[in-house]
């Protein structure tokens, strides 16, 4: 197990637009706010392009499926962390999407996933 505190955090609220990629957003915010780490704690709203991935086998290291999905989707919720590794911002989110209110999908969210018409968002960062 591993602990660390959070010190010195700063709360945001991040509204995203229709058809702005949620992963190039979530970058350039890291960037333009030039913090060091963030979690999203809440995202709500639509999207209309989402790109899922998923463990294919039980076996390690996994083999990851991709699938990526087309129509109008609501965000029942996604979470995840936003981090700088040597230099690159790393994006690591997790959620669930529904369509026509019936259907649910989820997994890890992955780069090309677009807004539909608005995305909102609870971030806490920290500088560094």
């Amino acid at each position: 197990m591993d602990i660390a505190q959070i010190s010195t955090s700063i709360w945001y609220r991040l509204t995203l637009h229709a058809g702005e990629d949620l992963f190039q957003a979530l970058k350039d915010f890291m960037e333009k706010e030039d913090l060091k780490e963030a979690y999203i704690l809440s995202c709500i709203g639509s999207l209309k392009r989402v790109v899922l991935a998923y463990p294919k086998t039980k076996v390690i290291p996994l083999e990851i499926e991709t699938i990526i999905m087309e129509g109008l989707f609501e965000i029942n919720g996604i979470s995840g962390n936003i981090k700088k590794e040597a230099g690159e911002v790393k994006v690591h989110l997790h959620g669930s999407i529904s369509k026509a209110g019936r259907n649910v999908s989820g997994g890890a969210i992955n780069e090309g996933t677009r807004v539909f018409k608005v995305a909102e968002l609870v971030i806490v960062g920290t500088k560094g």
